[in-house]
């Protein structure tokens, strides 16, 4: 039986290399969940390394495939960092809110753009990419559920304070200002409460960051459903400390507020 190929995968977190802004505290930096997810989507016979500029300016670093994600702030640099693995021939691949709303622009500084979710296309991506077949571009459909591995905790940088995990996905808010409901649309998608619970308590950091967008929805049953998640930290014996983001109408349930604070919310 003929042994099977391995491959490099380099994934990279940029930084803005002008303006510091969240860097400057260690506290504000919070980790690339996505590079994480993606690792623990890539098959066994792939080695992975990921370089985070939250702490650590890139340095190349040789590789079969090349992966990045970016906020508008750091796209930039992820161009120029995908600039020089191209003059090398080797394929790049940019994902993240920024290339999903531009994908035009950033198919002229990578090879293939991602938009969207991109677990819904990682395992075909990587398969191309064996194949020989890789597509410039791989569009996601947005799952009405979300089913999302645990990450590769083990490749994030030990110097962050806040974990950061994620429950839900979508706002219908649909604000003007926001980009939310552009990139994960305006239904609100839960992920099971037993698979956040399970990854909770795997996290080593004390502070943990809940990254969804509005972590108590807008209806019955969002809400209810956020109860049901802080009940279950709090019947876990899950002490930690945690931050979220949510719409003012946190405040009108009194019994939210009780069992948010009860299971380790702080802001």
């Amino acid at each position: 039986m003929s042994q099977q190929k391995t491959y490099t995968l380099l994934l990279v977190y940029p930084a803005n290399q002008l303006r510091q802004g969240f860097l400057v505290n260690r506290d504000t930096r919070y980790q690339p969940l996505a590079l994480g997810i993606l690792a623990a989507l890539t098959p066994s016979n792939w080695k992975i390394k990921l370089i985070d500029e939250n702490f650590r300016t890139w340095r190349y670093y040789d590789a079969d495939l090349v992966a990045l994600t970016s906020f508008t702030s750091s796209v930039t640099r992820a161009y120029q960092i995908a600039g020089e693995y191209r003059k090398k021939g080797i394929p790049t691949v940019i994902g993240g809110i920024h290339a999903s709303m531009m994908p035009d622009e950033a198919a002229q500084y990578v090879d293939v753009v991602v938009t969207g979710e991109a677990e819904g296309v990682w395992a075909k991506l990587i398969a191309d990419f064996e194949n020989g077949t890789l597509q410039k571009r791989y569009d996601s459909i947005l799952s009405p559920i979300i089913h999302s591995p645990k990450p590769r905790r083990d490749l994030f940088h030990p110097g962050y304070i806040f974990a950061s995990i994620q429950t839900t996905r979508g706002c219908p808010m649909d604000c003007s200002f926001c980009s939310v409901t552009a990139f994960n649309g305006r239904h609100y998608r839960f992920r099971p409460i037993d698979e956040v619970l399970d990854e909770f308590e795997e996290i080593p950091q004390q502070y943990v960051f809940i990254l969804d967008d509005n972590i108590v929805g807008y209806n019955t049953e969002a809400r209810e459903r956020a109860k049901e998640l802080f009940r279950g930290i709090i019947k876990r014996g899950i002490k930690k400390t945690w931050i979220s983001q949510a719409s003012i109408n946190f405040a009108d349930d009194e019994e939210v507020l009780q069992l948010a604070a009860a299971s380790g919310c702080r802001m």
